[in-house]
């Protein structure tokens, strides 16, 4: 059965001069954006409550696919200006989204936080060496036995069986020789150790799985984490870094929050001086 995504949103957003669309890192996860929309009441968030299973073998492709029809028959009959917005594999989606629905509706921009890391990762993994066999067997007798104690094998699983060799490589040396005898088996109730990196491998996973076309689909706004603009190897060329944030913490940042609302205020400025009706 075809997940169906839930809009969380103001009552006001749904009459907003400018739609505003914004996805979660992690597609159920829709609390991760719980200050900017204080902040910015046309905010509509797109998530799926309770599909950790299903976002556990995702694809940015598919979440795209979705998330592009549901708000196609949303704004079909609005007629307005529409603004997608996303946060690290987020802002992944929110360009495939706008690639979706560039033929058929205005895309004024496509905003993104923090999504500089996967194309060096992509770029890292393509030249990281494979395991010899001899590395690698201790690692997947190791990762068999975790799984056997861990209460989220099934999550885990999925989440393992859809990547790649070189980034199981990666997994197998950076997850399981780095946490040694600590890996985390603590279950999988949210914030628990387990979830929390299981979740953010999973992330990775869908970042680095997903290869971005060059051409943008729309006019797109950069924003980066202050924590993330100083990682070896990151361009922050065109774009605007928030200073003193972390990559936890900038979606409630108030100068994100202001950058935010200062360019849906010039689509509205736009449409005015072209004489269209918003």
């Amino acid at each position: 059965m075809t997940r169906q995504p839930v809009f969380d949103e103001a009552a006001t957003a749904a009459s907003a001069r400018v739609a505003l669309y914004a996805f979660p890192a992690r597609a159920w996860k829709r609390d991760e954006y719980a200050a900017l929309q204080d902040a910015v009441p046309a905010l509509a968030v797109v998530s799926e409550p309770g599909a950790e299973a299903g976002w556990a073998g995702d694809s940015v492709d598919a979440m795209a696919d979705r998330y592009a029809h549901a708000i196609a028959s949303r704004e079909q009959a609005k007629r307005r200006p529409i603004a997608l917005f996303g946060y690290s594999v987020g802002a992944l989606v929110a360009l495939e989204v706008a690639r979706r629905l560039r033929e058929r509706f205005d895309i004024a921009w496509v905003g993104t936080v923090d999504i500089a890391a996967y194309p060096q990762m992509r770029a890292a993994l393509a030249g990281a060496l494979p395991l010899e066999a001899a590395e690698r067997e201790p690692l997947d007798a190791a990762l068999r036995q975790w799984m056997a104690r861990s209460a989220m094998r099934g999550l885990w699983q999925e989440t393992l069986d859809r990547m790649a060799r070189p980034q199981h490589d990666m997994f197998l040396r950076e997850v399981v020789r780095a946490y040694g005898a600590a890996l985390p088996a603590d279950g999988p109730a949210a914030g628990s150790q387990e979830h929390t990196l299981w979740s953010r491998v999973n992330c990775l996973r869908l970042g680095i799985a997903h290869a971005a076309a060059d051409e943008a689909p729309a006019p797109v706004r950069w924003w980066m984490s202050q924590e993330l603009s100083a990682s070896p190897g990151v361009r922050t060329e065109g774009v605007e870094v928030i200073a003193g944030s972390d990559h936890v913490g900038v979606l409630a940042d108030r100068a994100l929050h202001a950058a935010v609302l200062r360019e849906l205020e010039g689509v509205e400025t736009e449409e005015r001086r072209a004489g269209v009706r918003i």
